[in-house]
């Protein structure tokens, strides 16, 4: 699972479902997007998924 790090997913595109936001990843990687991953989220009021960048690798 992506942590938010608390945030809310105001600005972020809401999927209904995973197949959903897998489309949309799948679309972004084939634009050169790197490092992406379909997510669902945790806020209550939102349940839906989400793509977003993931974390650095730690060095």
């Amino acid at each position: 699972m992506i942590r938010t790090k608390g945030r809310a997913c105001t600005g972020k595109r809401r999927h209904d479902t995973r197949e959903d936001a897998e489309d949309h990843r799948q679309r972004l990687i084939a634009k050169g997007a790197v490092r992406i991953a379909a997510y669902q989220c945790r806020n209550r009021a939102c349940r839906g998924w989400h793509v977003g960048h993931l974390p650095k690798p730690r060095t």
